[in-house]
């Protein structure tokens, strides 16, 4: 059985990060497991205004100095990154009183204030993360916030991952159960055991709710001494896999290729937030399944159907290209199993999983 150290969270690690800096404590060193979201959270809440391509740390780096009270700072990103939504926090930081001046590349300049907190509506259907972000800065505030979420929220899980932080937050914390889903499907698919270390049945990680899908997914899971152990099932699942990833979305592209290993057809809901990520993965996937050779029916804005139960891997070689997104490099790890590939931009796994390489190719 193979054993598989896997990094730290990075959700929970920024979370975990923003909040020891909002209470005046000292960060930890960043050390060889500390993926670059991770480094780029650290850098922006020590006073480095670049972000890079982290969107994690660009909005939570926002709310962070817009509540430091005296303190000035140009907060800047990749292209991408500056692209992508920030409207519903920069509106709501505004609301409380911050003062935010965004620049004609699309950084923003921001000048510390003593924040109001009290009631606050905010738009709850684009990034959980606006949200995340307000009550990681809430200490700092005048008076308590107090949120009303308008719409359909999304992702919420994260938002109750960052109010367990605000009560009893620890560093180190655990490790990543979003890189975990990528062992298991190769465990499924591939008939091995496999034992992901640091991963327990207490988890404040949403993305653990994979480990109770084992069965639609093709693996058992059981917890030992070690950590969860996932032993792929006799044979691969072929029914039609239904899934609603709406409180996880993170984990699409693993299952999506994992459908595809399998034969399966396949339709999973709830990706509404999936073209406002690190590139348009929801876009992205569809262009992938194209290269394949697998037809994407044609659904709403927020589901991905398709069917591979006709799939054969082509003799000939692959090129992919994640396009800098970690998690469609997890799709093509896992692609790869079966069909020869020629990759650029591999290196784009550090993003969350700095060693992710030198571990698959064991």
């Amino acid at each position: 059985m193979r054993l598989i150290e896997l990094p730290p969270s990075k959700s929970l690690a920024n979370r975990t990060l923003t909040a020891l800096a909002v209470r005046g404590k000292a960060l930890p060193e960043p050390d060889e497991s500390w993926s670059d979201d991770m480094r780029a959270m650290y850098r922006v809440l020590q006073g480095d205004g670049d972000a890079g391509a982290a969107g994690t740390a660009f909005r939570f780096g926002m709310a962070y100095w817009a509540a430091n009270e005296g303190a000035s700072i140009h907060l800047r990103g990749s292209e991408r990154l500056l692209q992508r939504p920030i409207e519903g926090l920069v509106d709501g930081l505004r609301s409380l009183g911050a003062d935010l001046s965004k620049q004609n590349d699309g950084s923003w300049k921001i000048h510390g204030k003593k924040l109001t907190g009290g009631p606050l509506s905010m738009d709850a259907t684009v990034s959980s993360q606006f949200i995340s972000a307000l009550y990681l800065v809430e200490p700092r505030m005048a008076k308590k916030l107090k949120l009303k979420l308008e719409g359909h929220v999304v992702s919420a899980p994260y938002i109750a991952m960052t109010q367990r932080v605000m009560e009893d937050g620890e560093w180190p914390v655990e490790a990543d159960w979003s890189a975990g889903i990528v062992w298991a499907l190769r465990a499924s698919c591939m008939g091995e055991s496999i034992c992901l270390q640091g991963l327990g049945r207490r988890s404040i990680q949403g993305d653990s709710i994979w480990s109770r899908w084992g069965l639609p997914l093709g693996f058992s899971a059981s917890y030992e001494a070690q950590g969860l152990v996932i032993r792929g099932l006799p044979s691969r699942p072929k029914e039609d896999m239904h899934l609603d990833l709406k409180d996880c979305p993170d984990l699409a592209q693993p299952i999506a290729a994992a459908g595809v290993l399998m034969r399966r057809k396949v339709h999973l809901t709830g990706l509404e937030t999936l073209n406002g990520k690190e590139i348009p993965r929801l876009d992205a996937l569809k262009a992938a399944m194209s290269s394949l050779g697998i037809s994407v029916e044609a659904g709403e804005s927020s589901e991905l159907i398709f069917d591979s139960s006709s799939w054969n891997p082509s003799e000939a070689i692959l090129s992919v290209d994640p396009e800098e997104d970690h998690r469609m490099a997890f799709f093509w790890a896992l692609i790869g199993l079966e069909q020869p590939t020629e990759w650029t931009g591999e290196a784009t796994v550090s993003k969350s999983y700095p060693h992710f390489w030198s571990d698959w190719n064991e």
